[in-house]
């Protein structure tokens, strides 16, 4: 028996310095799509590229080596390690080389003042938005191009949310490629550079953030509930 097409047509790109994000409300496909390009899914059809080249049916690990990074909505640090272990890991690559490695913890403790103070902490003992904050400080020991990220700030307070979505804009700034995922549809706009819609497994629509004009909420409501009555009539 075949199974299901979850996507259908869609096409999304990522580009160096921007924030491109994906919403839609649950059950769109957004974190399929996340998955399939990580490598976790194969596609049946279509082809992924990186800088270009074609890359389909890589696996995760494989991925991981050209540069992406994808951040499940759970964080996925190793709660019973100490937060210093943790970073430690994320540059495993740089074990034999004991001066870099020493460089890239204390970059990322400089960035990450919070992780600094919590060092020796289990990470598992973090609140949730510290965890995110160290999810993303590993990742960026190896010098990632692109970041995959899915509900970076879901259960998460507004306070903290906040911070989280003024780092990934950070990421941006500095050259990295961001393909956001995300159900906080005003908080994603506020950050980002071009945005897709996607309903039941299609792209319904997309366009910079310019082109969403003042009242942006207003707008994707509109388009979600076209594309719902759809469904009803």
């Amino acid at each position: 028996m075949p199974g299901i097409d979850i996507l259908r047509g869609v096409s999304v790109e990522a580009a160096r310095g921007q924030v491109r994000c994906v919403l839609g409300p649950n059950g769109t496909g957004k974190s399929t799509l996340l998955k399939v390009l990580f490598g976790f899914l194969s596609p049946r059809q279509g082809e992924i590229r990186l800088g270009g080249e074609p890359k389909r049916a890589l696996a995760p690990h494989e991925m991981g080596r050209h540069g992406v990074v994808y951040l499940p909505q759970r964080p996925s640090i190793f709660p019973h390690l100490s937060v210093d272990v943790n970073l430690r890991l994320g540059a495993w690559r740089y074990r034999g080389d004991r001066k870099r490695l020493e460089e890239l913890v204390g970059r990322a403790y400089e960035q990450f003042p919070v992780l600094a103070e919590r060092r020796r902490q289990a990470a598992g003992t973090l609140s949730g938005g510290q965890q995110r904050q160290l999810e993303i400080a590993r990742s960026l020991m190896h010098d990632p191009v692109l970041f995959l990220i899915d509900e970076p700030t879901a259960g998460i307070e507004p306070r903290v949310a906040a911070l989280i979505y003024d780092l990934i804009k950070s990421l941006a700034a500095q050259g990295k490629a961001i393909l956001l995922v995300d159900q906080n549809i005003k908080r994603a706009l506020e950050i980002a550079d071009y945005v897709y819609v996607m309903r039941t497994g299609t792209i319904l629509s997309e366009g910079s953030r310019a082109e969403f004009g003042g009242d942006t909420e207003a707008l994707v409501a509109r388009w979600l509930y076209a594309s719902g009555n759809t469904d009803e009539t």
